[in-house]
């Protein structure tokens, strides 16, 4: 994460409840766009959005899958990484979002399998 990223800036960036909903999904499991879309029911405007502000944020990175790019948590070590995964195991204890962590790791189970058949 870089450094002139403060604190107060990745909590406000983290507190929208779309974006901490992405990164309780992402969490479980590196997924895609659409993988996100099911789990949360949100149209991809919408969940494209977001992760926009999440790379921006430097919290998630995206990697090519031709046709589709791929998004998962980057793991930063520093101050901020820790204030990350702190809400995140703090999010697992809930149990909406423990639901939805528990959904989207299937959807990447499920999406995996079928892409590699």
């Amino acid at each position: 994460m870089n450094d002139t990223v403060s604190a107060a800036d990745l909590l406000a960036t983290v507190a929208e409840p779309t974006r901490l909903r992405i990164l309780n999904c992402l969490a479980a499991a590196p997924l895609f766009v659409s993988d996100l879309q099911t789990v949360l029911d949100l149209p991809q405007p919408t969940v494209s959005r977001h992760l926009t502000v999440l790379k921006k944020a430097e919290l998630v990175r995206d990697t090519p899958v031709a046709p589709f790019v791929l998004y998962r948590l980057t793991r930063e070590t520093g101050p901020q990484g820790r204030l990350v995964r702190t809400i995140l195991e703090t999010l697992g204890t809930e149990t909406d979002y423990r639901r939805e962590r528990t959904l989207a790791l299937e959807q990447s189970r499920t999406r995996g399998g079928a892409m590699y058949r």
